[in-house]
């Protein structure tokens, strides 16, 4: 029997049980497989059957304004990063490519500004866009984070963006508003006074929800933990580990499921993760005394890290495409990446950074029962 003459069900029931990097390669095969694909049921049937497998968990990096898959060998420092990067079709131009200036991740989805000031949330994995119209207009310097919150009724999750409007203000004046991807329109949320967001900050999203290392108003502008409940849609403030470390470098999450704080203190790089009862503990503790060398730019403001305790080893990318390597007892291990230097795109002294993330591939969506499709707003 020919499979386009196979039961959609059973059809379903086949294709639910492939992993999603290989599923991805199959929506050009035909109109049914690619309506299929694009299902809301068909992605929650996929997250439930289909493989766990370890090289279907990868990373990918944002490098040159292009979103690549890259795979690091958890032994020796092995690089490997795609020769093609994946493909972000503009829709305003069939045969353009976006370039991407920066990108936040949750739950397999890439929320990302564009140099030409746009908006998307991404699914790298299976190709799915949506373009989000701005409620007024989009700025640089402002902040996005995608969170969801969890609908017991539909049993999946609903899909939120948060859009932080830094002023320059003195006190801060941080305007922010809501997207929602169940009405296709922002809301208005108030404004926040007692703090403020370094541009070189990248915010993290753990279990929907999003973290920042922020610094209060007021003297003496202590750092702090800020975190986005998109739930209660509110601010909270959270501890940091004590004793204070000296310098916060970045954060991260482990595994989806813990909040990761990168520090360097007295020649020592520590990690540090969240606990189920929201205390911190220690991940790693790196010696780096026995290093000859260690260049300024490799634990610089704006990288992004990942760690892993097993192999006990960190990775670090700067803004410059430098992928190091820190693992006990070893030398720092130095990758070039990309072009190199990249090419800076600057505002107010900031240079967007290049961003190395972990990524779980996998058909999520931003709840298309209620989004659709539509073509790239302008600014």
């Amino acid at each position: 029997m020919e499979w386009r003459n196979l039961p959609t069900d059973l059809v379903e029931n086949i294709l639910s049980r492939i992993p999603a990097m290989t599923l991805a390669r199959f929506r050009s095969t035909s109109k049914q497989w690619s309506a299929i694909l694009k299902s809301t049921s068909f992605a929650k049937m996929h997250t439930a059957k289909a493989p766990k497998r370890e090289d279907e968990s990868l990373n990918i990096m944002l490098i040159d304004s292009n979103v690549f898959q890259v795979r690091i060998s958890l032994g020796a420092p092995y690089v490997k990063v795609a020769n093609n990067p994946f493909y972000l079709k503009d829709p305003l131009s069939n045969s353009s490519q976006v370039g991407v200036l920066n990108v936040f991740h949750c739950n397999s989805l890439l929320l990302c500004t564009t140099k030409d000031k746009r908006l998307v949330v991404w699914n790298p994995c299976s190709g799915e866009t949506t373009w989000i119209k701005p409620r007024v207009i989009y700025r640089e310097s402002d902040y996005y984070a995608l969170g969801y919150t969890y609908d017991s009724k539909s049993c999946s999750n609903q899909y939120k963006i948060l859009r932080v409007d830094l002023h320059k203000d003195v006190p801060p004046n941080n305007e922010y508003e809501i997207y929602d991807f169940t009405s296709n329109t922002w809301r208005i949320l108030g404004v926040a006074t007692d703090w403020f967001l370094a541009l070189y900050r990248r915010g993290i999203s753990v279990k929907g929800n999003t973290f920042w290392i922020a610094t209060q108003a007021w003297s003496p502008h202590n750092n702090f933990l800020l975190s986005f409940d998109f739930s209660a849609e509110m601010f909270q403030s959270l501890s940091l580990p004590r004793p204070f470390p000296y310098s916060i470098l970045a954060l991260s999450v482990v595994r989806e499921e813990q909040l990761c704080l990168l520090s360097l203190t007295n020649k020592e790089l520590q990690v540090c993760v969240t606990t189920s009862t929201g205390s911190w503990s220690q991940l790693l503790v790196l010696d780096l005394t026995f290093q000859y060398e260690i260049s300024s730019s490799q634990f610089s403001k704006g990288m992004s890290f990942l760690a892993d305790k097993q192999s006990k080893v960190v990775r670090c990318l700067n803004s410059d495409n430098v992928l190091s390597t820190v693992q006990e007892n070893k030398d720092i291990q130095v990758n070039r990446l990309g072009r190199g230097k990249r090419e800076s795109i600057t505002h107010d002294n900031f240079e967007s950074s290049s961003v190395l993330l972990n990524y779980a591939p996998s058909l999520t969506q931003t709840q298309q029962d209620y989004t659709r499709k539509r073509k790239s707003p302008s600014t």
